[in-house]
């Protein structure tokens, strides 16, 4: 265990832009509205962004859009400044509220980030044309290909011009970087970044799952943070909760077959608190912790974890580790596939 978290450590004070050499102890900021939450670098520019980002998934579920509206207000207030889409989030409303209540105030401010699920090039350009329309803007900060299943999907999107137009559209200014997504399975990131190389093609982030499970099981920690960190990409950390599994909880991407009754309350039946499913991750070198939230009282716990965050000794996160590792696996972490 000690072996493995000095390899991450190491790799990432190599990195020869020092990508995240500030992730243990993020600095807080100000902007025009005031104090702003803690950043990380996520670009290899030197780009940073709050390491809290606020996951639209979960505002879309939000039916009354005044509700929606004090979540987007009482997260600025809150110094949140990394705002996370996907086109395909709750049938486009996601992006509708964050185009309604977000964007019109506050975009000089925030940095955004959207997400297309389309298989060939002509839907990921239709997607983006209809991104950029629901979120009132000319261009998003960040674009990233959504959800990477498979390495046989892998290769089907790559030939299919995925790849090649979200460089079209970096090019050409409707994005200024370019990332992927995936929580099934880490032989697919690698695949992937295989095919990049392939292309001669250098992404700038990915967003992956991280949690206190995810060691014991399939392990993106242990298999893709390492590589990413070599390669200088921008780490944005989902899942930490498992989307809600580590609280017995229930979401609609769990799979069918699993039912609210099968998922164990992990937090409920170790020492885990919900603090500490945040505080681990942020004590990975991730660039932020996207997390969605339905309730203000959500997302201000969620932004005091990272207000009052102390970094984790490893002695710490191996404790964590071991209070998780009975519970790791597909009931769980539902979302991961093996290949």
């Amino acid at each position: 265990m000690g072996n493995r978290r000095k390899f991450i450590k190491d790799t990432a004070s190599i990195a020869a832009f020092s990508l995240i050499a500030d992730w243990a102890s993020a600095v807080p900021a100000t902007d025009k509205l005031g104090e702003i939450l803690p950043q990380r670098q996520l670009i290899r520019d030197g780009q940073k962004v709050t390491a809290f980002c606020l996951g639209g998934y979960h505002l879309g579920f939000i039916d009354n859009s005044a509700d929606a509206e004090k979540m987007v207000e009482r997260s600025m207030e809150l110094g949140v400044r990394f705002f996370d889409n996907a086109r395909g989030y709750i049938n486009g409303r996601a992006e509708e509220y964050m185009g309604k209540f977000l964007t019109p105030k506050y975009r000089d401010q925030i940095f955004l980030m959207t997400k297309a699920h389309g298989k060939t090039g002509k839907e990921v350009r239709q997607m983006l044309d209809e991104s950029l329309k629901a979120l009132k803007t000319d261009y998003l900060d960040l674009w990233q290909i959504h959800n990477l299943t498979s390495p046989e999907e892998v290769d089907r999107r790559v030939e299919a011009g995925v790849v090649d137009a979200f460089l079209e559209a970096k090019e050409k200014g409707k994005t200024r970087y370019i990332g992927f997504t995936g929580h099934q399975s880490p032989k697919t990131f690698l695949h992937f970044l295989k095919k990049l190389d392939e292309l001669g093609v250098e992404m700038d982030t990915c967003q992956m799952p991280q949690n206190v499970c995810d060691p014991t099981f399939e392990s993106f920690q242990k298999h893709v943070l390492p590589v990413m960190l070599e390669r200088e990409y921008g780490i944005i950390a989902m899942k930490t909760m498992a989307g809600g599994s580590m609280m017995g909880q229930r979401i609609d991407t769990t799979p069918k077959h699993i039912e609210t009754k099968d998922i164990p309350d992990v937090v409920g039946k170790t020492q885990l608190t919900y603090a500490n499913l945040h505080q681990y991750v942020y004590s990975l070198p991730v660039s932020s912790l996207c997390s969605g939230c339905l309730t203000i009282p959500q997302l201000e716990a969620n932004v005091n974890v990272l207000r009052d965050m102390k970094k984790l000794s490893e002695a710490d996160m191996n404790k964590l580790e071991e209070y998780a590792a009975p519970y790791a696996g597909m009931m769980v972490e539902n979302y991961k596939r093996i290949f």
